[in-house]
């Protein structure tokens, strides 16, 4: 199980049953707690429904009170691959 967080201007942006683009980042201990990944990826408001755990926070940093699960799909190339 993955811990996640995520920032958005409103809980709404989290639509659930759609394939989202997110830029998330990670919450497991280690070398590479809070590094950022952009990712395509469905969310629940149901914490069980996917194995990841998903941390929500609002725009200024608050932390929403509702808990959300996640389960991601893949990486999204931020970059061109001629440029790798």
């Amino acid at each position: 199980m993955n811990q996640w967080e995520v920032f958005v201007m409103d809980v709404a942006e989290l639509a659930e049953g759609q394939d989202l683009e997110l830029t998330i980042r990670t919450l497991n201990p280690g070398i590479h707690k809070y590094t950022y990944k952009r990712v395509r990826a469905q969310v629940s408001s149901d914490p069980g429904k996917f194995a990841d755990q998903l941390q929500v926070r609002l725009g200024r940093g608050q932390m929403s009170n509702r808990k959300f699960s996640i389960e991601v799909l893949g990486e999204v190339q931020r970059m061109p691959s001629k440029y790798l």
